[in-house]
């Protein structure tokens, strides 16, 4: 009598389950077949995963990128290291870096095992202890731009060796002091996007990152250009940082992003995309000027049809990365904003520090 009982229960509980359509313990329904043959969940329209990726540029989430300018482990950058530990130059900035699936900047220099030079602030070469890479890891930076001007102040040999240091610890990289290498692709959120470096100060030619850039659209949903150029300490861009800057938009970049100059300079949005002039110092130990102690860090929100840059203006003090406060904040973006070369409702969400251009 007992047995019946249940087989009769465990007869209904199926036949509830069949009706409502496989009650799983994921608490996901699965797949039904619509009566067209089309598959629908509850009725709904076919998830996007069915569709091609890359489809309309649409991922299963946003993709969020971090970026930053000039990055300097050396001179008294290291020397506070020394004195205060590792991870004493991102201390404050933990939240910041967390949470994104890129973080990125400027290596202005090399992990070499090269001994640096007598700590002296006129110094300019630049070698970093290869321990100090599992301390970027740390704190989220997987990728780093080398297409610059400290790359290749130990040779070669430094230049090999840092490539070897920052594979070993998961951190990939783009770019070199002759342009020569080719873009680096990554795939988040099911899309694909190129990065590719241009160092100007060694070969101030275009034609071979054009082509770069026009290989990576092929293949990728987005590209971004990592430049290095432009003259140290100057608030405005040059003519020629803005006819490669179009060049680079024209060939197919999504974003271009500057460093060099250790200031900020404007943004300008052309055809619909930004040209990022200077990033300015992001970790330096330059320290002589209210413009060399601030540098802006970009939030860049990959999303559906549109794409968000959300601007993170920032600070050295005491040779570590800070978040400014209100005042010096709101200077820096409303100083941003009325140099920018853009459209007066832009330059209204940069003052804001936040911009959306759609994905067209």
């Amino acid at each position: 009598m007992i047995v019946a009982i249940i087989c009769l229960a465990l007869a209904a509980v199926l036949g509830l389950a069949a009706r409502d359509g496989n009650i799983k313990n994921t608490g996901v329904p699965t797949m039904e077949m619509a009566p067209d043959g089309a598959s629908a969940v509850a009725g709904k329209a076919p998830a996007i995963e069915n569709q091609p990726a890359g489809a309309g540029k649409m991922a299963e989430a946003p993709m969020e990128i971090l970026a930053f300018g000039d990055l300097l482990l050396d001179r008294y950058i290291k020397l506070y290291i020394d004195r205060h530990g590792a991870d004493y130059p991102f201390e404050n900035i933990k939240e910041i870096l967390a949470g994104n699936d890129i973080v990125l900047a400027n290596l202005e220099g090399s992990f070499t095992d090269f001994a640096p030079r007598a700590l002296d602030p006129n110094n300019t070469s630049f070698t970093f202890d290869p321990k100090l890479v599992a301390m970027l890891k740390r704190h989220r930076f997987n990728v780093v731009n080398l297409a610059n001007n400290h790359v290749q102040d130990f040779g070669k040999a430094g230049f090999s060796q840092s490539g070897n240091y920052l594979t070993q610890n998961g951190i990939d990289y783009f770019g070199d002091y002759y342009n020569e290498s080719p873009a680096l692709v990554k795939e988040i959120n099911g899309q694909k996007i190129a990065f590719v470096g241009y160092h100007s100060l060694a070969d101030p030619a275009t034609e071979g990152v054009v082509e770069k850039i026009k290989q990576a659209r092929e293949n990728a949903d987005y590209v971004i250009v990592y430049t290095h150029w432009g003259a140290e300490y100057q608030n405005n861009f040059s003519k020629s940082q803005q006819a490669a800057g179009r060049e680079f938009i024209d060939a197919g970049a999504d974003a271009v992003l500057g460093s060099h100059p250790h200031v900020i300079q404007p943004i300008e949005v052309y055809n619909n995309k930004p040209i990022f002039y200077s990033l300015g110092n992001f970790l330096f130990d330059q320290i002589f000027s209210f413009d060399v102690r601030h540098g802006l860090g970009v939030k860049i929100i990959f999303a559906s049809n549109e794409i968000e840059y959300e601007l993170i203006p920032t600070q050295m003090k005491n040779f570590q990365v800070i978040l400014p406060d209100e005042a010096a904040k709101t200077l820096i973006l409303q100083n941003l904003s009325a140099k920018s070369v853009a459209s007066d409702d832009i330059k209204a969400q940069i003052s804001s520090g936040k911009f959306t251009l759609s994905d067209n």
